[in-house]
């Protein structure tokens, strides 16, 4: 199983290629996610950064972050395959098969009033910018992040949750018919498990009020699996039991990635928490909430 301290060496490989290739470029490099909590797994480790680029981001920079990842990728390859991950839109080709740890850099542009930042980089929703900001790290630069205020509301959630949902589901009907399900039985575990995991963070946010959202309560169930499988229970139980088992494979990833019943197993809970959450939208059962 991957351990902490070799993490910790790519985390440090990480912040310093980007510092030192892509610095002069960027107002903020940014930890974020489980990593700066001190709650990363170990059996699928799942490493985030957000960089704040000056105006414009260039393509040239999305270039040198792709020839970090692929000096990464060499550096760390006989001790862990590192692969990059923008899900839920991309999902990467493996250099060689073993045990993963997994990379996602997002960027997104600077701007000098926070109005003006959120409408730039509109195509982050304001409550995933909100869990940025709460578990954010400052590795580099100026904390751009501390002054800009994101409002939740179920509004908002609503507003986008048709296009969020469906973006899950196009892939997810996909999976079957994209890989080869004997030799990259993994790559459709990995996939289902990764959809499954943003539905389910997802499915917070929709099944919580107006004012749990706007007092931000969302914030306390990702990183803490009880409070998570307690909400379900009491709020959408009909989808406790593909939720408690997406989230028993994110814990045995390494041990069930190559079984093919456990991969068609977690393809099909994450189908049904799709399926479960689009239905439940179209009949308006979330704004009752």
């Amino acid at each position: 199983m991957v351990n902490k301290k070799d993490i910790d060496r790519l985390v440090n490989f990480i912040n310093e290629e980007i510092k030192t290739k892509l610095g002069e470029k960027l107002d903020s490099i940014y930890l974020i996610g489980s990593y700066t909590q001190g709650k990363i797994t170990t059996s699928r480790p799942d490493i985030n950064w957000l960089l704040i680029h000056k105006d414009p981001v260039e393509d040239n920079s999305r270039w040198i972050l792709g020839e970090i990842l692929t000096k990464t990728i060499d550096a760390f390859i006989k001790v862990f395959t590192v692969r990059s991950e923008p899900r839920p839109f991309k999902f990467s080709y493996p250099i060689k098969r073993g045990e993963d740890v997994f990379v996602y850099i997002s960027i997104v542009v600077n701007a000098t009033l926070s109005d003006v930042f959120k409408i730039k980089n509109s195509f982050i929703p304001e409550y995933v910018f909100e869990g940025f900001k709460s578990s954010r790290k400052l590795v580099y630069g100026e904390d751009v992040l501390k002054n800009i205020n994101f409002n939740i509301s179920k509004k908002e959630i609503l507003s986008s949750a048709m296009a969020k949902i469906l973006s899950h589901k196009v892939q997810l009907d996909r999976i079957p018919l994209a890989y080869h399900l004997e030799r990259d039985i993994d790559l459709v575990f990995n996939e289902s498990l990764s959809h499954g995991k943003n539905l389910i963070y997802f499915g917070i946010e929709l099944i919580m009020t107006d004012n749990e959202l706007k007092e931000k309560k969302f914030l306390e169930y990702f990183h803490n699996e009880t409070k998570l499988i307690s909400i379900y229970k009491d709020r959408f139980p009909r989808v406790l039991k593909f939720v408690s088992n997406i989230i028993k494979a994110k814990s045995n990833y390494q041990e069930w990635k190559r079984i093919k019943e456990k991969a068609k197993a977690i393809y099909f809970d994450s189908s049904a928490l799709c399926n479960s959450l689009f239905y439940a939208f179209l009949n308006k059962e979330f704004n009752d909430n």
